[in-house]
């Protein structure tokens, strides 16, 4: 089997670092800029969790601003998408580029809407909704901290991919130490992972705060106001989500077990880069219109986010 990772940043770093692994199958990143350029040369380092040095003759690379190989065009019987969430529809020619003609595609990356972009690209029996409870960030020196264990969740939608097809790729992620989960209801699997993405990010970002910070009543009430607005929206669309009390514990579960994590939106803003809010609180915003339900808890959240932008 051929896993090909297109964005190695953090999670990308995990997952490649984890497949490396495994002998009997071939890992292919797809790099760009300078940083690609340093993998390409220096391969892959991970802290935490688990320690790695993972050197750069073990992978396949392909370049963003290079001529790709051709030994790598239709090869891959696994892509998977761990960037940004904005370069998601960037990537989809790549992606198809690298995808064997039964090859399928996920994407793990922030936000809604992927799995429906990527059915409409590919066809849904050749996509996976995905999501990871598992932790990383960068570090200053390259290298990547796997800063908290957890799960890589898979699911396909009622036209997805047949069950069978999928068992070689869990086997895999068992195999490595990923924990992969299969569930039934994708839709509710990406939702309760983006729930908790909503209802924090955007308020830590625009406070400057670390994610435990949020467990100040006040505070905590504003993450809740999210979440109710969301979870009116979830009815109207049918997607089964926790009721508010599940929900309230999930989050002050997460903000204590991330307490001096800074979210990826608060990096992206003090980094001067484009955040992914269009993914977050703004995709409420435009699912909310097409059902006529105001949702201004989020409006205003996505609008002073878009302020913060570059």
């Amino acid at each position: 089997m051929r896993i090909s990772v297109l964005g190695v940043g953090a999670i990308g770093t995990v997952l490649a670092t984890c497949f490396a692994q495994s002998a009997d199958h071939e890992v292919h990143l797809h790099v760009r800029g300078e940083r690609g350029a340093r993998l390409m040369l220096e391969g892959l380092r991970l802290s935490g969790v688990q320690t790695a040095d993972v050197p750069a003759n073990r992978f396949l690379f392909s370049c963003n601003e290079l001529e790709m190989d051709d030994h790598l065009t239709h090869g891959s019987d696994i892509v998977i998408l761990t960037c940004k969430a904005h370069a998601v529809v960037d990537l989809l020619a790549t992606a198809e580029r690298f995808r064997k003609p039964d090859g399928l595609v996920m994407a793990l990356c922030n936000g809604m809407g992927h799995h429906e972009t990527l059915a409409r690209a590919f066809g849904p029996p050749h996509v996976l909704a995905a999501t990871t409870t598992h932790g990383a960030f960068s570090q200053a020196d390259g290298s990547v901290m796997w800063a908290g264990e957890g799960q890589f969740n898979l699911g396909a939608s009622p036209l997805g991919p047949e069950h069978h097809r999928v068992l070689p790729f869990l086997a895999l992620l068992e195999e490595v130490g990923l924990s992969p989960v299969w569930c039934d209801d994708a839709a509710a699997m990406v939702w309760a992972k983006v729930l908790l993405n909503l209802a924090i990010n955007p308020i830590a970002a625009l406070a400057g705060l670390q994610n435990g910070e949020l467990l100040q009543p006040d505070r905590l009430a504003s993450c809740m106001m999210v979440y109710r607005e969301v979870a009116m929206l979830a009815a109207l669309e049918r997607i089964s989500i926790p009721d508010e009390a599940v929900f309230e514990q999930q989050l002050r579960q997460v903000l204590l077990a991330t307490a001096e994590n800074t979210c990826s939106m608060l990096q992206d803003i003090k980094a001067g880069r484009v955040t992914e809010i269009e993914s977050l609180n703004q995709a409420v915003v435009d699912l909310a219109e097409h059902h006529g339900l105001a949702v201004p808890v989020n409006q205003i959240l996505a609008t002073l986010i878009r302020a913060c932008h570059p």
